[in-house]
């Protein structure tokens, strides 16, 4: 097997991800099956790559995994989100009644509207082929976007969240859909994910309901399903909480999945990172790194063995391949993360 590359997604691209997206089971609405609307996201993000952006703003940034010639998976970082229409979840906050006329408290549950995460950054769109899992090519996909992030910090938002797919039954059943989103959107959940995904989310914030809602006032069957991932999810849940990424209490409109979120600074392959100085030689096969050079537009990960150190503290030993795959020469610097 030829050394995995991560890149920035190219038009020619489309076909792989398409089929990337069709195996995704739904719910992912930056990686949607229909094919008119993901060929508007990756025309999108072939153009943010292009913008020569020196700010957060609307771009997308996704990227792919190549290996020996085929794309694999897909991950992203957004800029900005929300910018145009805003940002919407559920907040979940507590109230407290009490009678003193009957003796009775009650704590009750609400799902607040709000606009905390507009403007923030975003990762997601976080897919691996069934044929590259349990590799650790999801882990490789999951933390090159923060080394993509720590490369330019200057185009990238805070804080940095993370939405998780919501859970459905294997049946397709979607209870938090079914009890607060149809009522009020009078259409199927996919239906609406793919307008969400074409035409923005300006819908959402004219048919949602403006007022707080009393969970209790949901079926539990809908109840069971509010900050709870989807099993296909799980997975990626863990890797966010292992860079540190945290839950407090936000979850999406459409399927109740756990949004998470961290400052910058606090992510670990971020903050454990260094910038390096190439020295092209053999290194030992005894210590593995995730290896990142160039910016932007000419961002490339991988993974491989790297020896820290050499005759400076500030030097990495990589092999010719590597520095090849990295595009990389002597004496020019790389972003290196113990694996």
């Amino acid at each position: 097997m030829m050394m995995p590359i991560i890149r920035p997604v190219r038009m020619n691209d489309f076909e792989a991800i398409h089929e990337l997206a069709k195996k995704s089971g739904g719910g992912m609405t930056n990686l949607p099956a229909d094919r008119d609307t993901l060929m508007g996201r990756i025309e999108k993000a072939v153009h943010s790559f292009d913008a020569n952006a020196q700010e957060p703003g609307p771009e997308v940034y996704l990227m792919v995994l190549e290996v020996d010639g085929d794309v694999l998976g897909t991950a992203a970082v957004f800029s900005s989100i929300g910018l145009e229409f805003g940002f919407v979840n559920y907040k979940l906050n507590w109230v407290f009644h009490a009678s003193e006329q009957l003796g009775k408290q009650k704590k009750h549950c609400l799902l607040v509207p709000t606009h905390d995460f507009t403007g923030a950054s975003e990762v997601g769109s976080l897919f691996l082929s069934d044929t590259l899992r349990g590799t650790g090519f999801g882990k490789m996909l999951a933390r090159s976007r923060y080394l993509f992030m720590a490369q330019k910090p200057e185009i990238f938002a805070e804080p940095v969240c993370a939405e998780l797919r919501g859970w459905r039954a294997p049946d397709g059943e979607q209870p938090f859909w079914d009890a607060l989103g149809r009522p009020f959107f009078d259409m199927d959940f996919e239906e609406a994910d793919i307008h969400n995904s074409a035409a923005g989310n300006q819908f959402i914030a004219d048919l949602m309901p403006r007022s707080a809602i009393y969970e209790g006032l949901l079926p539990q069957s809908a109840r069971a399903c509010i900050g709870k991932p989807h099993d296909a999810a799980r997975p990626a849940l863990e890797l966010l909480e292992r860079e540190g990424f945290t839950y407090n209490g936000y979850v999406d409109i459409f399927d109740g999945g756990p949004l998470v979120s961290a400052r910058s600074r606090d992510i670990a392959t971020i903050r454990d990172s260094r910038l390096l100085r190439v020295k092209i030689g053999t290194p030992k096969e005894t210590e593995t790194g995730l290896l990142a050079a160039g910016a932007v537009a000419d961002f490339r990960a991988t993974r491989d063995f790297a020896d820290l150190g050499g005759e400076n503290e500030d030097q990495v030993i990589i092999s010719q391949s590597t520095a090849d795959l990295l595009r990389v020469e002597n004496d020019q610097e790389i972003r290196w993360v113990a694996w």
